[in-house]
């Protein structure tokens, strides 16, 4: 069998997730993955793209029937798996479905609605703003739309049980390559020398900084612990982004990294004391489940984050987790964690040992294997027009 995956745009952050769960899926299948680049020559190049990946670029001016019309004849897979529930994913995985028959499966890692730019909280406020954007696929209407419709797929993956009981479907976490992700086999001091951290109490926030992430929550919980260790530095590896930006002007010993290709992540995360992830019970943040979360882990490093999404469950017994908004008890985990290097290094081994057996890419890839051999056993009634069930079953 060969799966299509459609991403739904070329910008760096949703490849991470394509990537992560090709790689798996060419364990036991034919993978193609086609997306659109709506932005042309302004994607960052360091992104991933260490995986087949072909791009249909939408620049301004071309009509979107037509770009569409481009990717779905280069459509050549048995299933179709959406990557996100957005109009340039999930959209044209339907259309193409009700004149192809193929199946189709949808991947959500995020709650789309909470994602479309602008966003306020009031649903008619968001359409009146999507009026000026209908020439933009992704608009917060069609998105909206597609949100109703996601059970209308004949599978439907998704990172954390928020999701699942919004969504139905199988839960599909992040997993994690832990021969790459190795704290054995990765250099620490080369780095921390090269940046200048040597002496320092180095944490380390690895994504896109943005509100909901909490960048700024974890700024004020260290100047709270200044009177007793000032000697700290924050790095922020990832896009520049304008919020970046603004946080890193509050402090001097804030370093914004910058954007590096994914084999580089190791490296950073391993020349960390500390990761921070003070995720905001925010709706765009209630059914996230970073993959950098897991990343740290596998490299078995000591954790401190707050009570959103599956991160309590994932965290238990193997880091600290502290209530979002409280930023005293957010120092207070921190400084634990910095000043007691006994109990850091035992919640780093923890860690590990939990990705190593339950969230590794070898796991991932057979739980993959079984769930779309599944969804490959419907596969002739939808081309003989007969209806089809959802699959809601669990991969694990």
């Amino acid at each position: 069998m060969k799966i299509t995956l459609i991403a739904s745009d070329e910008v760096t952050a949703p490849l991470y997730r394509v990537r992560a769960l090709a790689r798996m899926l060419q364990r036991a299948f034919d993978v193609e993955v086609l997306g659109f680049s709506f932005e042309s020559g302004k994607g960052d190049p360091r992104s991933p793209r260490d995986f087949p990946y072909t791009a249909i670029p939408v620049p301004p001016g071309r009509s979107w029937v037509d770009a569409e019309r481009e990717l779905r004849a280069r459509i050549t897979g048995d299933l179709l798996y959406a990557m996100k529930p957005r109009p340039s994913s999930f959209g044209v995985a339907l259309r193409h479905r009700a004149s192809s028959g193929l199946p189709v499966v949808v991947d959500i890692d995020d709650w789309e609605l909470f994602m479309i730019h602008p966003w306020s909280r009031y649903t008619l406020k968001n359409m009146a703003y999507a009026l000026a954007r209908l020439d933009y696929p992704n608009h917060y209407l069609a998105t909206w739309a597609l949100d109703k419709r996601i059970r209308s797929a004949d599978g439907v993956t998704v990172v954390s049980s928020f999701l699942q009981a919004r969504y139905g479907g199988a839960l599909t976490p992040q997993y994690v390559d832990i021969d790459t992700f190795d704290p054995a086999v990765q250099p620490r001091e080369g780095l921390r020398s090269q940046l200048r951290c040597e002496g320092q109490h180095v944490i380390v926030f690895a994504g896109i900084a943005q509100p909901g992430k909490g960048v700024g929550e974890i700024i004020q919980a260290l100047q709270l612990l200044d009177d007793a260790m000032q000697n700290w530095q924050l790095l922020i590896v990832g896009p520049q982004t304008p919020y970046a930006r603004a946080v890193a002007q509050c402090d001097e010993r804030v370093r914004l990294i910058g954007m590096y290709p994914p084999s580089a992540t190791p490296q950073f995360l391993a020349i960390a004391d500390l990761i921070v992830l003070p995720q905001q019970p925010v709706p765009v943040a209630l059914g996230q489940m970073p993959m950098k979360l897991y990343e740290a882990m596998a490299m078995g490093l000591p954790i401190v984050a707050t009570a959103v999404s599956d991160i309590p469950e994932l965290l238990d017994g193997c880091g600290l987790v502290v209530p979002p908004g409280d930023r005293p008890a957010l120092a207070r985990a921190i400084a634990s964690l910095l000043c007691n290097p006994a109990l850091a290094r035992r919640l780093g081994r923890a860690a590990r040992a939990r990705i190593t057996t339950h969230y590794s890419c070898d796991i991932g890839a057979d739980e993959l294997k079984a769930y779309f051999t599944s969804v490959a056993r419907l596969m002739p009634h939808r081309k003989s027009g007969a209806g089809l069930t959802p699959l809601s079953a669990p991969c694990t």
